[in-house]
């Protein structure tokens, strides 16, 4: 006899979506959340007075067309938050910098038509392609099977560009050139040109950022606490601190969960937003998740990051400071890429910092800011091998800091009334996210569109969703995720 219609395990964007969607259209959903809050990696916390986002840094597609949006519409908390346009932002390379109003993609091309003149019919021209790209990769989508069949006629640079890496399009128009290889690669996505998908770039520019990105009034968590309340509203139950275990199967369907505390909860479906390295642990046998055809062997997580959390006095950040600035210290992103994959950050760094509270002034006391700094970093069997001994982090610390005064003038070490560092081992332990990536699995040439983890698994009424599955990584991609689970269960579930 079951309990719910729909257990999601798991609350992560793409669980608490899923959760929200299903409970929204009237079915009877039970969220598991093994943390003492949903969220994931969009969530924050305070200390002293201050709010910090975990790692989160913008939200894209929550313009008035957006997919987001139109996902916070169907569960009921749209008017919940509001967005507030991040407009400056700040990249800093070694041998130049782009300050820029951010509208779209398209702006920050502009730009970079402007401090390269010599590129600008190239630039015009790798903008063209990308935006071709883009809208032809969301046709794809939606285009009846017949115009699918003939891929190479209606869909010509789909067919074309599908399966090349950025490195081959960038080279294509740029020559190699470090500078613009720099200014087109700073993207959210831990992997270089030569590994990074361009399908990812095109679509990444063409819906996701297309509309601006955004930061949610009262922090990061302010999202979350919106799906939370739409779940909750509709009538579903989200359970805090209960981990599933185990997948309850009966022969090719799952059936239900079973909890660290030995209780069992049965279902007519369940959605997981669990890491599914992990998750594949806890069927029956260890079958293999998405099939035979399909090992998660095959599949790369991301890499990780680490995490600083700090205020400073007001006085001492520019009046010109912006809410998000990047700064990358190499000017061979490949070469800084390959050493983190060695577990080293000493051939360059990737540094994005953020304050919120110049969005949200609420969310720091008058008179101070509260900011985060992510740096790139290797995934955490590397990391804590290299830099797990206090005095080896304390050291990367003064470097990082050192970094950041060098490139912008803020002196934290002087400066900052406290620092809080969390490191990939904190974001594995926080979200069991498979040694502690940053993205679940980034967007490599064979790890988007058809060649992704599938939202359906080899037991008929499991789905997996987040971001380690179709269609991406990201809010938007884990978002989507769990859209595509409820669609199914909606599809195949008669109420």
């Amino acid at each position: 006899m079951r309990d719910y219609d729909v257990i999601a395990a798991g609350g992560g964007i793409g669980g608490l979506v899923a959760a929200g969607l299903l409970s929204s259209a009237g079915l009877k959903v039970l969220l598991l959340e093994k943390e003492k809050r949903a969220g994931g990696y969009v969530t924050g916390f305070r200390r002293n007075g201050f709010y910090f986002d975990a790692t989160g840094a913008f939200v894209p597609a929550c313009g008035p067309d957006g997919e987001l949006t139109e996902i916070l519409k169907d569960i009921g908390t749209y008017k919940q938050i509001e967005f507030l346009p991040i407009q400056t932002i700040w990249n800093i390379y070694p041998d130049f910098d782009l300050k820029i109003e951010y509208t779209n993609p398209w702006a920050y091309l502009d730009e970079i038509k402007t401090l390269f003149p010599e590129y600008r019919l190239a630039v015009k021209s790798y903008e063209k392609l990308t935006r071709r790209f883009g809208m032809e990769f969301l046709g794809f989508e939606q285009a009846p099977w017949w115009k699918k069949i003939l891929l190479p006629i209606f869909f010509s640079t789909l067919f074309r560009c599908a399966r090349k890496s950025h490195a081959e399009i960038l080279n294509k128009f740029f020559h190699g050139d470090p500078h613009l290889t720099l200014a087109l690669s700073d993207l959210p996505t831990t992997l270089p040109p030569s590994q990074l998908s361009y399908a990812f770039v095109g679509v990444l520019w063409a819906k996701v950022l297309g509309g601006g990105v955004f930061y949610p009034k009262g922090g990061m968590s302010s999202l979350s606490d919106a799906l939370v309340s739409g779940i909750v509203n509709n009538g579903g139950e989200i359970r805090y601190e209960k981990e599933v275990t185990r997948i309850i199967t009966n022969k090719k369907q799952a059936t239900g969960v079973l909890l660290s505390d030995n209780s069992k909860i049965m279902a007519e479906w369940v959605i997981a937003d669990i890491n599914p390295f992990e998750g594949e642990k806890m069927l029956p046998g260890n079958s293999p998740l998405f099939g035979y055809r399909r090992p998660l062997a095959k599949y790369k997580p991301s890499l990780s990051a680490l995490l600083f959390y700090l205020a400073v006095p007001a006085g001492y950040l520019p009046s010109d400071w912006p809410y998000f600035i990047s700064i990358h210290t190499s000017r061979d992103i490949e070469a800084m890429s390959a050493a983190l994959e060695r577990g080293s950050m000493g051939d360059g760094l990737h540094i994005v910092i953020t304050t919120p509270s110049i969005m949200d002034s609420a969310l720091a006391p008058s008179g101070y800011h509260a900011i985060k700094v992510l740096v790139r970093a290797p995934r955490t069997d590397l990391f804590e091998k290299e830099y797990g001994s206090d005095p080896a982090l304390d050291q990367l610390q003064g470097q990082i800091f050192s970094t950041i005064k060098s490139f912008t003038g803020l002196d934290i070490t002087s400066n900052a009334l406290f620092v809080e560092r969390a490191t990939p081992m904190t974001l594995l332990r926080r979200t069991g996210n498979e040694a502690g990536a940053m993205y679940g699995l980034d967007a490599a040439c064979n790890q988007v569109g058809p060649f992704r983890p599938p939202n359906r698994t080899v037991l008929d009424n499991l789905l997996w969703v987040g971001h380690y599955t179709h269609p991406a990584h990201g809010i938007v991609g884990s978002a989507m995720s769990g859209r595509f689970a409820a669609k199914i269960v909606l599809k195949n579930t008669k109420k």
